[in-house]
C-alpha cells in the first residue's frame, strides 16, 4: 500500500503542487525516499518546514517518511497538516486514512477514505483502502464482500488480489477457491513470457549447491525464529548460501543474518529484472522464497525464473500460484499426502518432522510459576493477532468461559476502537460479561513475553493457527489448545504440537477441545507440572533440533536439485 501512496504524491509535480514550493529541495527529498532513505527525506522536509510551515509538499512527503518509518501517528499529524492547508483533496484524504489506518484508527481511516471516493469513485487505491480499514475494524465479512467488488471493477490491481487471499484465508474458505484464486493472480501478473530461460548451471547432483534465499523479512520478525538457525546449521560442503534481502529495515537480526551468510545481496532497490541477472551472475542453483503473498515479496522476481529450480518455503500458509515456482517445502503432518497436494501449484517436498525448527530468541525470560495458583482462578490468553479471531472462534471460547466459572481471557494484539468493540460485543451476545475479558494492543517483545507470566492456558487461533507465536507461547510454559483443521492454515498448530510432543493439545472437533481446555483447567497440579517441564520437552523434541532439522531441509534440496539433473540428462539424451 505504501508504494501506492508514493506513486499517488509522485504523480504531482513536486514544483507545482503548492504554488511556489521549493522544487530542488523537493525534489531531492522524492529521491531520497526512492532510496529508502526516509529519515534523509525527513530531514530535508523539516529543514523546508521550518522556513515555511504552509509547504504542502513538504508535509506530505515527510508524511510518507514517516509510514516508511513506522512512526504511524507522527503520519497522522502531517497528513492531517496536508488536510488543513489543501482542503478536500481526494490524494491527501486518502493519504491521511491509510496513516490513521496503520495507526490503528480504523474509524478515522474509514470516515476519510470515504471522502476521498466520493471525490474519486471507483479509484482502485481508494477502494483498497477502504477493504483495509473495514478488515482493521473486525468487519471481515464487509470487507471481503468490498475487495469482491472492487475486483471486479480492477481486476487488474495487484494489491487488491493480494488482500482477497488474505480474507479468504482468515474465512476459512473453500481451498480449491483459494487455489483458483492464486492462480488466476498467476496468470494475470506473473505468466512466463517467452518460455523458461536456459540456465547453466552444471548439472550434477552430488555437488555442493548454491542456495539463495529471498525474504523481505531478515529482520526481528515471525520467521526469524525458524530462519537463523538454518544459517547457522548449514553444512558448508553441501550448501553455499546467499540472503538477498528486501527491507531497508535494519536491526540485530538483520545483522547477525549479515554475518552468517556467506554472500549477502541488498536488492531493495534493484527492479524484479535488475535483481534476476544478479541472482544468475550469482550462478544460484537453488532461489528460495520466504514470503509467499506477505508484504514486501518478490514474486515477480521469481516469475522470471532466475534459477532452474525454485522452491517457496516458509513464509505463507498457502500456494503461490506461479507455474515458475517448482516446488513448496511442508510436512506429512500439515500437508497430508493425497489430501492437500491439489491446493498447490508446486510440488510439495516433505520434511520428516514438522517444517519448523524453533530457535527462541535470547532475551525471552525464565518461565514463572502457574499464575493461577496465585491468582485463585485460571486465565486463558489469546496471543495471536486480532485479525485471526472469528464469530465462530469467539462462540466457543464463550462457551469455554461459562464452562469454567471465575474464568478470565486475556486478548493481545486488538487495537484500541472499533476492533476491540466489535470483539466485546461478539462476546456479549455469547453471554460473557466484559469484565471476563482483558484487552490488550500491539505490545513491545519484552513486554510480550512478559504477558505469558499472567497466562495458565493460551487459546489458539482457527481457522488461522498461530505459528512463531505458538512456539514462543510453548517456550514460555503455556500450553496451546488447538483446533486442527483441513487446510494448512488450520494444521499449523497440529504440526507444531504434535512435533514438540504435545499431541494431546490437539483438537479434532469443538467438543474435544473444550474437553481438552477444561482437563487442564480443572488439573492444576498437572498444569503446573506441564508448564514448569515445557523447554525440558520442547529441547528434546525434533522441533528444536537445529542440526537434523537443517540436514532434513538439505536432503529436500538434494532431492529437488537431483530431479533437476535427471530432466537435464533426459533433454540432453545423456546422463548427469
Amino acid at each position: 500500500m505504501l508504494k501506492g501512496l508514493f506513486a499517488g504524491l509522485l504523480r504531482r509535480n513536486p514544483a507545482r503542487a503548492g504554488g511556489d514550493e521549493p522544487a530542488a529541495e523537493l525534489e531531492q527529498a522524492v529521491r531520497l525516499l526512492q532510496l529508502h532513505d526516509d529519515a534523509g527525506a525527513a530531514r530535508v522536509c523539516e529543514q523546508l518546514l521550518q522556513r515555511d510551515p504552509r509547504l504542502v509538499k513538504a508535509w506530505e512527503l515527510a508524511g510518507v517518511a514517516a509510514l516508511n518509518l513506522g512512526v504511524y501517528p507522527l503520519a497522522c499529524e502531517r497528513f492531517e497538516r496536508v488536510l488543513a492547508l489543501a482542503g478536500e483533496d481526494a490524494q491527501a484524504l486518502a493519504n491521511a486514512a491509510e496513516a490513521n489506518r496503520r495507526a490503528d484508527r480504523c474509524e478515522r481511516a474509514l470516515e476519510l477514505i470515504a471522502r476521498a471516493l466520493a471525490l474519486k469513485p471507483d479509484f482502485a487505491p481508494f477502494l483498497h483502502i477502504r477493504v483495509l480499514a473495514l478488515e482493521d475494524c473486525w468487519r471481515a465479512e464487509e470487507a471481503l464482500a468490498a475487495c469482491r467488488e472492487a475486483l471486479a471493477l480492477h481486476p487488474d490491481f495487484a494489491r487488491l488480489h493480494t488482500s482477497y487471499f488474505t480474507l479468504l484465508n482468515r474465512a476459512g474458505a473453500d481451498p480449491r477457491v483459494i487455489f483458483e484464486a492464486h492462480c488466476r493472480w498467476a496468470e494475470r501478473f506473473a505468466a512466463p513470457s517467452g518460455g523458461v530461460p536456459a540456465h547453466g548451471n552444471a548439472p550434477q547432483p552430488e555437488r555442493r549447491l548454491r542456495v539463495g534465499y529471498v525474504s523481505a523479512d531478515f529482520r526481528r520478525h515471525a520467521m526469524s525464529d525458524f530462519f537463523l538457525t538454518l544459517l547457522e546449521h548449514h553444512d558448508p560442503a553441501r550448501v553455499e548460501a546467499y540472503c538477498y534481502t528486501n527491507t531497508s529495515v535494519i536491526d540485530q537480526f538483520t545483522r547477525r543474518c549479515e554475518e552468517l551468510a556467506p554472500h549477502w545481496r541488498d536488492i531493495v532497490s534493484l527492479s524484479d529484472a535488475a535483481a534476476a541477472a544478479a541472482i544468475r551472475r550469482d550462478d544460484i542453483d537453488i532461489l528460495i522464497d520466504l514470503s509467499g503473498h506477505t508484504s514486501g515479496n518478490r514474486l515477480g522476481l521469481f516469475a522470471l525464473k532466475p534459477a532452474p529450480v525454485q522452491v517457496t518455503y516458509l513464509g505463507y500458509p498457502g500456494t503461490t500460484g506461479l507455474a515458475q515456482m517448482d516446488y513448496r517445502i511442508t510436512d506429512a503432518l500439515a500437508d497430508p499426502p493425497g489430501r492437500s497436494d491439489a491446493y498447490y501449484r508446486e510440488r510439495l517436498l516433505r520434511l520428516p518432522h514438522s517444517l519448523w525448527c524453533f530457535a527462541p530468541p535470547l532475551r525471552m525470560p525464565e518461565i514463572g510459576p502457574l499464575p493461577a495458583l496465585a491468582a485463585g482462578h485460571i486465565t486463558f490468553g489469546s496471543l495471536n493477532s486480532a485479525f485471526k479471531l472469528t464469530p465462530r472462534q469467539v462462540a466457543l471460547w464463550s462457551r469455554l468461559l461459562l464452562a469454567q466459572p471465575e474464568s478470565k481471557l486475556v486478548l493481545a494484539g486488538v487495537p484500541v476502537g472499533a476492533a476491540r468493540a466489535g470483539i466485546s460485543r461478539e462476546f456479549e451476545l455469547n453471554g460473557v460479561a466484559p469484565t471476563r475479558l482483558e484487552f490488550l494492543g500491539f505490545l513491545p517483545w519484552d513486554e510480550f513475553w512478559a504477558l505469558h507470566h499472567r497466562i495458565d492456558i493460551a487459546l489458539d487461533s482457527f481457522p488461522s493457527n498461530g505459528g512463531a507465536t505458538t512456539c514462543e507461547t510453548l517456550w514460555m510454559g503455556v500450553p496451546v489448545v488447538n483446533l486442527a483443521g483441513e487446510t494448512f492454515l488450520s494444521r499449523a498448530g497440529l504440526s507444531i504440537l504434535t512435533t514438540a510432543g504435545l499431541a494431546g493439545l490437539v483438537a479434532h472437533s469443538e467438543e474435544e477441545y473444550m474437553r481438552i481446555a477444561l482437563d487442564l483447567a480443572h488439573d492444576l497440579a498437572q498444569l503446573a507440572q506441564l508448564r514448569s517441564s515445557m523447554r525440558e520437552r520442547m529441547l528434546g523434541s525434533p522441533l528444536c533440533a537445529a542440526a537434523a532439522f537443517t540436514r532434513g531441509l538439505e536432503d529436500c534440496y538434494r532431492k529437488a536439485w537431483s530431479e533437476w539433473c535427471a530432466r537435464q540428462a533426459v533433454a540432453q539424451g545423456g546422463a548427469c
